[in-house]
């Protein structure tokens, strides 16, 4: 280890990098189990992902069902909950 890893590792208690991401590994979550929970769920419900899809069909579904862009149904409840503080 030389001089400035010395400092570093005094600084952070002794430990090293490689200590800290040790003592993270409990908080990370497990991809692949998030994985296999995700796939169950898109197949209880049928989703199947359009490889086409793009922002502007989005909005054109929207307009087609009758929501106008002018209500901001969608951002409403966001601004709402900023004004709650």
């Amino acid at each position: 280890m030389d001089v400035g890893s010395a400092n570093v590792a005094q600084k952070w208690g002794g430990r090293t990098a490689e200590t800290n991401r040790q003592s993270w590994r409990p908080l990370l979550a497990d991809k692949q189990a998030i994985r296999e929970v995700v796939a169950e769920v898109k197949a209880a419900i049928g989703f199947v992902p359009d490889p086409t899809a793009t922002p502007q069909k989005a909005q054109e579904m929207m307009l087609a069902l009758g929501i106008r862009e002018e209500d901001n149904i969608f951002s409403c409840g966001i601004i709402a909950a900023r004004d709650e503080d």
